[in-house]
């Protein structure tokens, strides 16, 4: 069954992920996805570098939580899709543990199988925030 990328498809992910429920979009990339984040280089601070599913969720999302107050928040800001590509470009807002704000802006490039997952993302931030994150809490 395929299943067309939509708009409202990827909000539908992104505000879940934003209500903390990350569950549907955990479910929408394929385990193997080939996320990159900033470059190929793997930088261990900066969370530079290519994972999948299980190693984004473990390297980069849980320890960035852990460094944050309250979790970071989501904000949508604009989602083209063309074919099976999407571009989503969203706001994290949170607070460091240090008590220093974290607002980041984000552009990922996702692109999709026919059965609606996620098989590649390049993602796209401001890494020296999430450095000094890393390297002041």
């Amino acid at each position: 069954m395929s299943v067309k990328i939509t708009s409202d498809f990827i909000l539908n992910l992104m505000n879940q992920a934003a209500t903390g429920n990350p569950v549907p979009l955990m479910e929408a990339l394929d385990p193997e996805v080939r996320w990159r984040i900033g470059s190929d280089t793997k930088n261990e601070v900066a969370k530079t570098g290519v994972y999948n599913r299980a190693g984004w969720m473990e390297q980069v999302f849980g320890p960035l939580q852990s460094k944050l107050k309250e979790g970071l928040g989501l904000i949508p800001l604009e989602i083209e899709v063309v074919g099976n590509k999407a571009y989503v470009e969203f706001r994290g807002e949170a607070t460091q543990l240090n008590g220093k704000p974290y607002n980041n802006h984000y552009l990922w490039v996702m692109i999709f199988d026919d059965q609606g997952h996620a098989q590649e993302i390049r993602e796209y931030l401001d890494t020296r925030l999430v450095q000094e994150v890393f390297s002041n809490n």
